[in-house]
């Protein structure tokens, strides 16, 4: 196939652009200028109409599995009160049989007046009976009632887990909260969803990625019966995506670890090759492990989810087998930790797979230079600086927001950024991210914008969702760039995100994507 009378940005180390891609197979075989080609008469030629042409969009840290669960559960990301849940729990309950679990994702009571963390009484008038069990949209809380913490036995008597905490009204009672580790006193008793079910929100929620623009997105914390739906949808061939999976290291990793040391199914569409480990929790639920208290939760630094030693072990057992390790770490005593562990597993030689660092967000001015010293690659979600802009500030007061979000002091000592939204915690759109990277702005409301001196440059921006995510899976040879050989992954735009004025961005459409030079979603066929 000829595609020719683009703007066609490579994205290769010059910033080529070039009006014309030859593409054979899966791979792009020459990228110039259209007089240069002697094209066969029977060729199929795609005209771009003058479009701007990027390499397809990775999210670099992007949960498919819990967007496709999603799907099957309440949805709040839209709710704007504890009140509002509880009727949407009560409509529900409804349609229920009685005793029938209820489970749900995405509030966030950073959005509600008074901002105040929910209680079990609310969805227990809602629900009475029903085990209700509703995840914060970071992932890192559960709202449960009374009968869901009685199914799991949590009551008064039941201790915090080591990296959770339940907090307790004055009576000492839980209030329904059950914040990081404290989840999986719950998590475990909620029914999956069936096989059939899920297999068919998974190409739902990949048709809905393809037409934002997005060919591929690099997983953490894939669950093997994610695996194996992805598997069985790359056998029937419905899987138009490519997903390089990091296994939970909670209980995937255990069970895995002793199969080859990395597995490609269906010619690249899916790559297991890392791990993904938690350190801490996240800054909204205050989780985040700080090196000093919260402003707003004096005495409260935080939790560490897995100890230090053992992130250590498991970073060498998974190295050792080839494997690239992925922690979790938000706040700036996590971050000194795991880049404290990297450091001693880096210094004992050995295999050198790719570590990063996931999230990122808080750090201390002296570790922002390590991230390059050691190679570690910090994966950063630049939605995550303009939706927490909000409230960041009185988590962390004034000092610490030197070191929030922080991409131009990252790049300017020396590190690349893999670029993602984290969805669903975020919206999976990768011009949302693009848009945030560049201005630093909300997109809606009257907030001004925020940190401008930390924005990236558009030509950066585009990298970190590109060419840096492939070569922070050690996959840059074969994706990330529309140069010779490499996969003919591309996204022809409804506007130029290096052109257009940067209040527009946020609002660029593919009009088509390709996976491997065949159309997946949009545009006109070739003739």
């Amino acid at each position: 196939m000829l595609l020719t009378n683009g703007r066609i940005h490579t994205m290769d180390a010059a910033g080529s652009v070039v009006d014309s891609l030859v593409i054979r197979e899966d791979r792009v075989m020459f990228a110039g200028r259209r007089g240069d080609i002697n094209a066969d008469p029977g060729e199929a030629m795609l005209d771009l109409g003058g479009r701007a042409v990027l390499p397809g969009l990775v999210d670099g840290h992007g949960h498919l599995m819990l967007l496709a669960k999603a799907r099957l559960e309440l949805n709040l990301s839209p709710t704007n009160s504890e009140e509002e849940i509880a009727a949407m729990v009560g409509a529900a309950a409804a349609r229920r049989r009685p005793g029938e679990w209820i489970a749900g994702r995405g509030w966030d009571q950073t959005r509600w007046p008074g901002q105040r963390f929910p209680t079990r009484a609310s969805i227990d008038r809602a629900a009475p009976g029903h085990p209700v069990a509703l995840v914060r949209v970071d992932g890192h809380a559960t709202w449960a009632s009374s009968a869901a913490l009685a199914r799991a036995d949590v009551t008064r008597h039941t201790s915090d887990p080591p990296g959770g905490r339940i907090p307790r009204d004055d009576r000492g009672e839980p209030t329904g909260l059950l914040i990081d580790m404290a989840q999986e006193l719950i998590r475990p008793l909620v029914p999956p969803p069936s096989e059939e079910r899920f297999d068919e929100a998974v190409r739902v929620v990949i048709a809905e990625c393809l037409a934002k623009g997005l060919t591929g997105a690099h997983e953490p914390g894939l669950d093997l019966a994610a695996l194996a739906s992805y598997t069985r949808l790359i056998g029937r061939g419905h899987f138009p995506f490519r997903v390089f999976a990091a296994l939970s290291g909670k209980k995937a990793w255990g069970e895995y670890r002793e199969r080859a040391a990395v597995e490609t199914v269906g010619d690249g569409r899916l790559t297991v090759g890392a791990i993904k480990l938690w350190l801490d929790g996240a800054l909204g639920s205050r989780g985040a492990a700080l090196h000093a208290p919260y402003c707003d939760d004096p005495g409260n630094t935080g939790l560490v989810l897995v100890p230090p030693e053992e992130v250590e072990r498991l970073t060498r057992e998974a190295t050792s087998r080839g494997f690239h390790v992925w922690v979790h770490a938000i706040g700036d005593r996590a971050n000194t930790l795991v880049l404290d562990v990297f450091e001693r597993v880096l210094a004992g030689g050995g295999p050198r797979p790719r570590l990063r660092v996931e999230h990122a967000q808080i750090l201390a001015p002296a570790d922002i230079p390590r991230f390059a010293r050691l190679g570690v690659v910090p994966s950063m979600q630049p939605t995550h600086c303009t939706s927490d802009m909000r409230w960041a500030g009185e988590r962390l007061g004034p000092e610490r927001l030197q070191g929030a979000y922080a991409w131009r002091s990252m790049l300017d000592a020396g590190a690349y950024i893999a670029g993602g939204s984290d969805f669903p915690v975020e919206d999976a759109n990768p011009f949302h991210g693009l848009y945030a990277a560049v201005t630093r702005c909300p997109r809606d409301g009257d907030d001004p914008c925020w940190q401008p001196a930390q924005r990236m440059t558009r030509d950066e921006a585009v990298r970190s969702f590109t060419i840096w995510n492939a070569r922070s899976i050690g996959r840059e040879s074969e994706l990330g760039s529309l140069e010779p050989g490499k996969r003919a992954d591309l996204i022809a735009l409804s506007d130029d995100v290096f052109a257009c004025a940067a209040e527009r961005i946020a609002g660029i459409t593919p009009i088509l994507t390709m996976l491997g030079g065949e159309v997946v979603a949009g545009g006109p066929p070739a003739r």
